[in-house]
C-alpha cells in the first residue's frame, strides 16, 4: 500500500469538497482552519492547495484566499468570433474594462503588421474582458486611426469592438490570421489577473481585416488565463465563403 504524504490530506479534503459541495468561486476554508483541522504546518497546507491550483481546480485573490475555478470555458476563435457573443452563447455575462488608451506613432512592426506607413499615428489600448466579474483575458490592441475617426472619444464606452466597427464604421471586420503561443505569468499579468499561482497564458496574435476593402483595422494581442479557457480554432466559415 503506497504511503499517503500529508500535503494530501488536505489536497483530497479539499478536492471532495469542490466535486461535491463548494460551487463556482466559492471561498475554500482557510489555511489557517486546514493547519488546525489537520494539525499540519501552513507549509504542508499551501503544498496541498497549490496541487489544486496547479490542476485548475482553485484560483487566489490576493488577500482574500482561495476560491473554486469554473469549469474550462470553451472559446472558439473563427474568422468571425465576437467575445460578448462567445460568452453570451454559454449563458455566462460578459463586460470590459479599459485599462489604458494612447496615441502612438507606428514603428516598423507595428506598421508592417498594420500594411500602413512608419510614424503614421495607431490607438493603442489595452483592456481586461471578465467572464461573470472573473478576469479572464485581457488584450492589447494597435488600432489603425485612418480607418476610426474619432476613435478614441467612442472606445472608453465601447462594450464590443466588433460591434463598434460594424455600426459606427461600416466596416465588415473578420480574423485573417490567428498565431497561439504558450507563455508565462510575469509580474505584471499577475497583477492584471489578480492571481497568486503561475499559470500558463494563451497568447493569441490576430488581425482583423475589413472584408470589403482588405484594409487592416487592427492587430491584437489575446491573453487568456489558461486554468479558465479551452481554446478551439475553427477557420471553416472563412474556407466556405
Amino acid at each position: 500500500m503506497s504511503k499517503i504524504f500529508d500535503y494530501e490530506l488536505v489536497y483530497n479534503y479539499l478536492l471532495n469538497l469542490i466535486n461535491n459541495e463548494l460551487e463556482e468561486h466559492n471561498k475554500i476554508p482557510s489555511e489557517n482552519t486546514l493547519c488546525e483541522k489537520f494539525s499540519l504546518s501552513r507549509l504542508t497546507v499551501r503544498q496541498g492547495i497549490n496541487k489544486l491550483k496547479n490542476e485548475g481546480y482553485l484560483y487566489s485573490k490576493r488577500g482574500s484566499g482561495n476560491f473554486v475555478n469554473p469549469k474550462k470555458i470553451t472559446y472558439t476563435i473563427s474568422s468571425n468570433t465576437t467575445f460578448t457573443n462567445e460568452i453570451l452563447k454559454l449563458k455566462k455575462v460578459p463586460s470590459i474594462k479599459l485599462l489604458e488608451m494612447k496615441t502612438i506613432k507606428a514603428d516598423e512592426e507595428v506598421a508592417k503588421k498594420l500594411n500602413i506607413r512608419e510614424a503614421e499615428e495607431v490607438l493603442y489600448i489595452k483592456n481586461m474582458r471578465f467572464v461573470d466579474d472573473v478576469p479572464f483575458l485581457f488584450a492589447e490592441y494597435y488600432m489603425n486611426k485612418s480607418l476610426l475617426k474619432d476613435i478614441e472619444s467612442i472606445i472608453p464606452t465601447t462594450k464590443s469592438i466588433s460591434k463598434l466597427y460594424k455600426d459606427i464604421y461600416k466596416l465588415n471586420p473578420q480574423r485573417e490570421s490567428s498565431d497561439i503561443d504558450i507563455t508565462s505569468t510575469n509580474y505584471i499579468s499577475k497583477q492584471i489577473f489578480n492571481v497568486q499561482n503561475d499559470l500558463p497564458i494563451i497568447k493569441i496574435s490576430t488581425k482583423t481585416t475589413d472584408k470589403k476593402t482588405n484594409q487592416t483595422i487592427d492587430y491584437c494581442y489575446s491573453y487568456f488565463r489558461s486554468d479558465m479557457a479551452k481554446i478551439v480554432v475553427d477557420y471553416k466559415d472563412k474556407l466556405n465563403d
